[in-house]
């Protein structure tokens, strides 16, 4: 009898699990693409920001300026679908970040930084990788708490 309480328990708890909704988020100025994927995806309570590079957001192509443009324009981008989430970079909890050139992460991090309050940082991950799409020298994805809704 335990065991099949047990195992009910659990079928239910996975139910509730899986049954959880997700909302998609379509950002307002992100670069329109016609790959398979959501700008960004709340699910749980967190926003989930997929890969952002440094694209113009009004001409689709790469910034020019080198590691320093593009991470700003990555940051400004994903900053963009956190408020289109209702959410902002201080509400942000992890990060990952892909470069091309691990020799750029100096000039990446003194980016970085800017955007974030000292001691206050997200949880962060910095990762070199042989090549990135559009020819981009960062790519960064975030996970944001969603602020709790004022009643």
């Amino acid at each position: 009898m335990k065991c099949l309480l047990l195992c009910l328990l659990a079928v239910s708890v996975s139910f509730s699990v899986s049954g959880q909704h997700k909302q998609i988020v379509k950002a307002r100025v992100a670069p329109a693409t016609p790959y398979p994927f959501s700008p960004g995806v709340i699910s749980n309570g967190f926003l989930f920001v997929s890969g952002q590079v440094g694209n113009d957001p009004q001409t689709g192509k790469l910034v020019e300026g080198g590691i320093e443009a593009e991470t700003v324009q990555t940051i400004k981008n994903i900053k963009t679908i956190l408020e289109d989430a209702g959410a902002s970079l201080d509400d942000v909890v992890n990060v990952t970040v892909y470069l091309s050139n691990m020799d750029d992460f100096p000039k990446m991090n003194a980016i970085y930084k800017q955007y974030f309050k000292e001691g206050s940082y997200p949880a962060r991950a910095t990762i070199g990788a042989a090549k990135l799409v559009f020819g981009s020298s960062v790519e960064m994805t975030m996970t944001a708490a969603m602020p709790q809704k004022k009643k």
